[in-house]
């Protein structure tokens, strides 16, 4: 069966644009961090990974879910996509596994 990997790539922060709607203490992400590694499961391999961000997860679900079923994206079976959080982006790299 094949599930998929999201590993964490690179976290951001526009201090522009957090500066002129946020207060100053608003950092990067809290909920991931660069390196971190998730896993999806469940019975057919594409259910939320366990500890993954729910916002994250509304982003990747798609394409996490094709490369879990076997599927590719743009011809590959892995892909780089970021939650939709547009002041502290997290960019990720999905990848089909087998397990």
């Amino acid at each position: 069966m094949k599930k998929c990997r999201i590993t964490v790539i690179r976290t951001a922060l526009f201090e522009d644009l957090r500066d002129e709607y946020f207060t100053p203490d608003f950092g990067l992400c809290p909920a991931m961090k660069e390196g971190d590694v998730f896993t999806t499961g469940g019975m057919f391999g594409n259910s939320k990974p366990e500890g993954f961000c729910e916002y994250a997860w509304q982003a990747v679900q798609n394409i996490a879910c094709t490369l879990a079923g076997g599927g590719k994206v743009f011809g590959e079976d892995y892909n780089i996509a970021c939650c939709n959080d547009g002041v502290r982006p997290v960019v990720m790299k999905l990848e089909a596994i087998d397990e």
